[in-house]
């Protein structure tokens, strides 16, 4: 047994922790007392509360494994190193087993080919505010105007993209800057800010607020602001054509919709989703598609309001995407919750709602440290590719020595 296989990593705001430590610590006196059955048994229950847990899922293939179900096992250890290929399962006891088997070589090759260089986005620019922070870039067409939204120093800057030169464009911001994005005339910029422990001048009293907020582009004031009580991260949007915008919460698994000068919850997904990241229409704005960090995508007919969750291809991971565009009846992904981080293109049928095969268009790119939320400009999608998020201590200190400048990268769809 490896030390990494009872390492319990618990996700900060899961619901239940409390009963999910009790079944935890069952599972592993059930282990240690060799009554696998019980072990699979519990460990499949820790799984369905919090599936792709690093822990849990290594547990679960060890206890398919120990009850003789091969099949089961190598599925698991498939969709482990899909999303981590940094697992030593290699020598684990428990694969015994398996160890002489087609499928345990099966994997040992798949996770050598997770080494593999992708590179086909190209380095733009560097901005010239190092502490920038930037979660997200935006260009608006008619002001002919490259914005970039900061996570740390709570503001909006405007930049050159030939020289990458920064200057305050908004800063009449109380929180983090997350998503920006313009109504079709291009006339207001809608922003999506939450207060976040990263963000200078957080303080605990502020945990949980947030606010969306309307800006005239052409005087840069603030026309609205739309907030909710509790605690919520405001992590992406998305305006229709309508004017309608529809906003995705990270910290509980609910969607908004502002519309009629009002917010209120439009879809909540509390019974099923996890962590809710990126959100995008398609073309024709008839459906709403919003990544999962855990779970993948779920794709909801705006009419209806139904909704289905999309079904990944083999030798996909449906595991830790944050932004997400729609380009041309396909979906662009930034999985920056795997290791390695990569960019995938997924590919959709005519009726936008099934996956039919994924092409990955970046992947274990020393420069990825990591990319967040993307946008599509003509046909080329624009992201920073790092966002210093794993440069935070435990106390939130930004180690800035380590800061490289923020690098904007494009990557061409054609």
């Amino acid at each position: 047994m490896i030390k990494y296989k009872f390492l319990l990593v618990l996700l900060i705001g899961i619901s239940g922790f409390s009963q999910t430590k009790v079944i935890y610590n069952k599972s592993v006196e059930a282990y240690q007392n060799k009554d696998y059955a019980l072990f699979l048994k519990l460990t499949q229950q820790l799984d369905s509360i919090r599936p792709a847990h690093p822990t849990f899922t290594y547990n679960l293939a060890s206890a398919f494994a120990l009850n003789g179900k091969s099949t089961e096992a190598f599925s698991v250890l498939k969709q482990m190193i899909l999303a981590n290929n940094t697992v030593a399962f290699e020598e684990e006891p428990d694969f015994e087993a398996l160890r002489n088997s087609e499928g345990f070589q099966f994997i040992k090759e798949l996770k050598a080919s997770q080494n593999k260089t992708i590179a086909q986005s190209k380095f733009k620019v560097s901005l010239s505010e190092k502490d920038l922070h930037p979660e997200s870039v935006f260009y608006v067409s008619n002001k002919k105007l490259w914005l970039a939204s900061s996570i740390r120093n709570k503001k909006i800057v405007s930049f050159d993209v030939a020289s990458g030169k920064c200057i305050d464009w908004f800063v009449d911001v109380k929180y983090s800057v997350f998503a920006m994005k313009a109504d079709a005339k291009e006339e207001f910029l809608w922003v999506a800010t939450s207060a976040i422990p990263e963000m200078n001048g957080f303080s605990k009293e502020m945990e949980g607020k947030n606010e969306i907020l309307k800006i005239e582009i052409a005087t840069k004031k603030i026309v609205q602001r739309f907030s909710v009580e509790g605690n919520h991260v405001f992590g992406d949007l998305i305006v229709g054509k309508n004017n309608e915008v529809y906003v995705s919460d990270s910290a509980e698994p609910l969607v908004y919709k502002i519309s009629n000068d009002k917010i209120s919850v439009w879809k909540d997904f509390r019974n099923e989703a996890f962590n809710l990241q990126g959100i995008t229409f398609d073309e024709n704005q008839t459906k709403l598609f919003i990544a999962d960090y855990l779970k993948g995508i779920v794709m909801i007919d705006l009419k209806s309001k139904s909704h289905s969750w999309l079904k990944f291809p083999e030798n996909a991971t449906k595991k830790g995407i944050d932004g997400l565009v729609f380009y041309k009846n396909s979906l662009i992904a930034i999985h920056n919750g795997v290791t390695p981080i990569r960019i995938v293109h997924y590919k959709l049928n005519k009726e936008n709602d099934k996956i039919l095969d994924f092409v990955v268009l970046d992947h274990n790119r020393n420069e990825f440290n990591e990319p967040a939320l993307a946008s599509v400009l003509e046909n080329k999608v624009y992201f920073f590719a790092n966002s210093p998020w794993k440069l935070y201590d435990k106390n939130f200190v930004l180690d800035t020595p380590k800061l490289e400048a923020p690098k904007l990268f494009e990557l061409s769809l054609e």
